[in-house]
């Protein structure tokens, strides 16, 4: 059926059934309980049979399979019933609209922001371990927050995540101390990271795999206007240049103000979509297994649970413990590289190696647990095929390449131009956002029009691994003029909006509904985990080259003055001989430019090992009988719901009578 950018897939009468995965058959099986057993077709459904062949790297079983769906999976599939064609469904991605246009503001203006916070109290050299910290922050919320809108749903789980939000903002804005600014943008960076997530879910959930690139990449069209918004907005605030030094506080406070507002309508229409879709009894029409409970116990179709037992459901199928073993074996792995400039003894400090001792033995508790203990993985064996995985890799070297430059790299912008204003200097951080966005829209079109990925994803790598190059040459002084700063970022934001696009679109389309949230937060997990690596390793280099740099070309400086000028970014920008503090400066970015060059290279040498898979009207590679459209206005009145209702209860009493429930 022809499918539309905004297209919703609507769940009819009967079974979701899901093929499975060969090597997943045995697990979900011993799991499977006696009343979930398949119909042998829907009555009437949008995810309509189809013999399609499978996509390479995946096998199914021959008989179409059905198990429990999670009841977030569930309440979503049922709110396509009550949005059809107009203003219901126009509000939704209106307000989707709204959410992509505030987050993005806030991405790139707080980016900015956040090196003049630290810069404040004379601490700028912590931002590699800030930056350690939101990604192992990001890496962990993303499982938490797929189980959540799993177990719970979607809206709750973008509630939460702009709670988050705003309080870190909140906390940053009014921060009496250095510790205050790192502990609310630890904050803010769960929410931050948390409402991408649910939001990227939630688009993956109602759009079809040819598609979705496009809508995934318009989503992230507000950086391009926000790329020059945000160079407006730090000059008028004067964000980077009051005279007290604390203009950053005004635009971190603001947004906590926009995100709840920005947010709200988004939360408010799913709530209202899922209620209404309860009220009618569609949640039947989304689940087999939901029809049967509702047949078998009335009304009531949940389990009811008291408050205690829910507690421990959540404890299990959040797989608490994991998530806490994850957490601490790569916090303490992860520090050591940061904290060794700023340790008596560096690495030979006792303190150091018994972090990295405890975290190897934490993480070995972590890798047991999953694989013998847990209930519910982190990462179930049934995401592991073979396109899922290279995606995976694929995005683990990007994250790692661009996060090796990345947490320094404005930094050193701002002190080599000292000649840049400072809207011209925010002009140009933008630069790679901007490009990244742009750039995955022109690559979801690519992905429209030839319904293939592979070798759109070599392509962006390979343009990458080009723009890194032209990137490595500007160490040299003579290579820094702002035609080469800007080409070298402007490519590599073309490949890696090309690489983005490409893995969101791919990996997710290798898995069943009923895992969607999952396989998209191991996507985002393990390169957030990637990117705490290179964090930590580009923080070691830094504090490490930079002041053995600067003794080195600077001997007249006393120590004092010389940690002035590396703890304060505006006092190395001004500091003369600027062309010495360039070099020092300059030299110390080299070694992370030619790790970068390396990481995307192994990423491309993954990338050619990929399956291709056609991109087609299906809402993923494995249930081919899931097919989205757009329902007209008449198919989702009150009483053609009630009536499909009725309809697919009966024929599950049927099917019940004859199978002896």
């Amino acid at each position: 059926m022809a499918s539309t950018p905004s297209a919703n897939f609507v769940v009819g009468a009967g079974t979701p059934e899901v093929t499975q995965h060969a090597a997943a058959e045995v697990e979900t099986d011993k799991r499977r309980n006696d009343v979930e057993s398949t119909l042998d077709t829907p009555i009437e459904t949008a995810f309509e049979l189809s013999q399609g062949t499978v996509s390479d790297g995946l096998s199914r079983t021959d008989t179409r399979v059905s198990f429990e769906q999670p009841i977030g999976v569930t309440k979503i599939e049922s709110l396509y019933m009550v949005f059809g064609k107009g203003w219901k469904l126009f509000f939704l991605w209106l307000s989707i609209a709204l959410v992509a246009y505030v987050w993005s503001l806030a991405v790139i203006t707080t980016a900015i922001y956040a090196a003049f916070a630290t810069s404040f109290w004379g601490k700028h050299t912590i931002i590699g371990l800030i930056a350690v910290i939101n990604n192992l922050i990001s890496a962990v919320i993303m499982p938490i927050l797929a189980k959540v809108c799993d177990i719970m749903s979607r809206p709750a789980g973008l509630f939460i995540s702009a709670a988050f939000f705003t309080i870190g903002y909140i906390i940053v804005a009014a921060a009496p101390t250095i510790h205050a600014v790192v502990g609310g943008e630890a904050i803010y960076t769960a929410g931050r990271t948390g409402t991408y997530q649910v939001m990227h879910i939630l688009i993956s959930d109602m759009t079809p795999l040819r598609w979705r690139g496009v809508v995934l990449g318009c989503y992230s069209l507000p950086f391009v206007l926000n790329g020059f918004v945000a160079g407006l907005i730090t000059a008028d605030i004067r964000a980077l240049s009051m005279d007290n030094g604390q203009g950053w506080r005004w635009g971190f406070g603001m947004f906590a103000i926009i995100v709840p507002a920005a947010v709200g309508p988004a939360i408010v229409v799913m709530f209202w979509g899922h209620h209404r879709a309860k009220k009618l009894g569609a949640l039947s029409l989304a689940s087999s297994s939901y029809t049967r409970r509702r047949i078998l116990e009335g009304e009531s179709a949940a389990p009811q649970r008291t408050w205690k037992e829910t507690a421990i459901w959540i404890f299990w199928e959040g797989d608490v413990i994991g998530l806490i073993l994850f957490a601490f074996a790569f916090g303490l792995i992860l520090a050591p590289p940061t904290l060794e400039p700023i340790t008596n003894g560096g690495y030979k400090a006792a303190s150091l190696i018994a972090m990295f001792v405890v975290g190897g033995l934490v993480f070995i508790a972590f890798l047991v647990w999953e694989t013998t203990y847990a209930r519910s993985p982190i990462c179930p064996r049934r995401l592991l095929n073979p396109t899922f995985l290279s995606c995976l890799a694929v995005s683990f070297f990007h994250f790692f390449s661009g996060q090796l430059t990345d947490a320094y790299y404005n930094s050193w912008a701002y002190i080599v131009k000292p000649e840049w204003s400072d809207r011209n200097y925010t002009f140009f951080s933008n630069i790679h956002n901007t490009g990244l966005c742009l750039f995955a829209t022109i690559a979801g079109f690519l992905l429209y029009w030839t319904k293939r990925y592979k070798y759109i994803q070599l392509a962006g790598i390979a343009i990458r691994i080009i723009g890194e190059g032209l990137n490595y040459m500007t160490w040299q002084s003579n290579h820094q003029s702002d035609a080469m700063l800007i080409v070298a970022k402007t490519i590599i934001s073309m490949g890696a909006g090309f690489i983005m696009t490409t893995t969101a679109v791919a990996a997710p389309a290798t898995v069943p509904h009923r895992d969607l949230a999952v396989a998209m937060a191991v996507l985002h997990m393990v390169p957030q985990l990637g990117g705490s690596f290179a964090g930590s390793i580009s923080a070691s280099v830094w504090n490490s080259q930079v002041p053995a740099n600067l003794k080195r070309y600077l001997p007249e400086l006393s120590d004092k003055e010389r940690a002035n000028v590396f703890g304060f970014i505006r006092r190395a920008r001004r500091q003369e001989p600027h062309d010495l503090v360039n070099r020092a400066y300059s030299e110390a970015m080299r070694p992370l430019f030619i790790a970068a060059i390396v990481s995307s290279c192994v990423a491309f040498i993954i990338s050619l090992f990929a399956k291709e898979m056609e991109l087609n009207s299906n809402h993923n590679n494995v249930e081919k009988h899931k097919e989205i459209y757009l329902r007209n206005k008449d198919e989702v009145t009150d009483e053609a719901i009630l009536e499909k209702v009725e309809a697919a209860e009966n024929k599950a009493r049927i099917e019940m009578s004859n199978k002896g429930q």
